[in-house]
């Protein structure tokens, strides 16, 4: 059996940049790609700060937006592309450190800043840590960034391991369908997408496709979030989990990587069973091979994005194989037309060898 799969995006990554710029700013919800950040400025007495301009800039595209606080000291940055920023403030007489901080798939970061007469030109890395209560929304999200997706390894380089690796899911379950569930609820009832484009299979509704039951591109994407409980308007149609992956783009650095994993007979054990017989190992070939390669266009305004992964593989298989004995060969051979000859003669050396 063989399976061949090429994953290509070129340059969607600029349209990504081109997001702040093509939606409202005012809305204050994320979506299935997107993430948000929020938070209070306030003075060194503890005073919120109205009327503070409040920036925010991608450490990897350099794209800038900026807010101003209501009455409250409060801003928010919606529909920000999942990454590392820098946000700072500045009102007049005043000035903020620059906090650090990273921006998960589906999830509103709370960056509070304060602000000082002075000023400083350091950066405060702001952490991400799992809070007692989410105030934000009520969903139960898993969320892997850039460096985790990059370090778990992904065994046949199928997306679904992410989501095996979530609290609330069971792997290698009976009943139902497809290879896990989600808080009991069957594998056909869970939505993939790929930056919100649905991965899932038409016929099934399932994730796992193709000769290799693999849902395959892992080297393409750059976080994902698993929600438990999608019941946000930003989900809908699936009553299980909602499983959002976010392709990688181009930044202002180039970057790229080159992959190839192969295995073969001669690297795995025989099955207990073949050596109790004497049976020798089949054969099982396996290649796995691809790359990406990312980088600027113009610098902090368009980038291009490039990834190709294949897995070709050759399995054994056993079944039943009827051949016509000699006689019937022979006999049928006897008993034909010489116009059918031909075509009979050709058809036993096809079955037969």
């Amino acid at each position: 059996m063989k399976e061949f799969r090429t994953v290509r995006y070129l340059v969607y990554a600029a349209l990504l940049c081109a997001l702040p710029w093509v939606l409202p700013t005012p809305l204050a919800a994320q979506t299935t790609t997107t993430a948000d950040a929020l938070g209070v400025v306030t003075d060194t007495s503890g005073a919120v700060v109205p009327g503070a301009t409040v920036t925010i800039k991608s450490a990897d595209s350099g794209d800038v937006r900026t807010e101003t606080t209501n009455d409250q000291g409060q801003y928010r940055f919606p529909l920000l592309k999942p990454g590392e920023y820098l946000v700072s403030a500045s009102a007049k007489g005043l000035k903020s450190n620059v906090s650090k901080v990273a921006l998960l798939v589906g999830q509103a970061q709370e960056v509070n800043i304060s602000m000082n007469a002075l000023g400083t030109s350091s950066v405060i890395e702001v952490t991400a840590d799992a809070a007692i209560l989410q105030t934000e929304n009520a969903n139960i999200e898993t969320s892997f960034n850039s460096k985790q997706v990059e370090d778990l390894p992904v065994a046949g380089g199928d997306l679904t391991t992410f989501a095996m690796t979530t609290p609330g899911v069971r792997v290698a379950v009976t009943g139902g369908s497809g290879n896990m569930n989600a808080n009991g609820i069957p594998g056909s009832s869970i939505l993939f997408t790929l930056n919100g484009v649905d991965e899932n299979d038409p016929a099934n509704n399932l994730n796992n496709s193709g000769a290799s039951n693999n849902l395959l591109g892992a080297n393409e994407v750059a976080e994902v979030g698993i929600v438990l409980n999608a019941y946000s308007p930003q989900y809908g149609r699936m009553a299980g989990a909602q499983v959002n992956l976010i392709g990688g783009s181009g930044t202002n650095q180039f970057h790229g990587n080159v992959f190839y994993n192969f295995n073969w007979q001669d690297l795995n054990a025989n099955s207990f069973f073949n050596n109790a017989t004497g049976t020798p190992r089949g054969r099982s070939d396996a290649h796995q091979f691809g790359g990406r390669v990312g980088g600027p266009i113009l610098k902090n305004k368009l980038f291009f994005f490039f990834d190709d992964e294949n897995l070709r593989y050759v399995l054994p298989a056993s079944g039943v194989v009827s051949l016509p004995s000699p006689q019937l060969q022979a006999y049928t051979l006897a008993h034909v037309s010489a116009a059918q000859l031909p075509l009979y003669q050709g058809l036993v050396r096809e079955i037969c060898g």
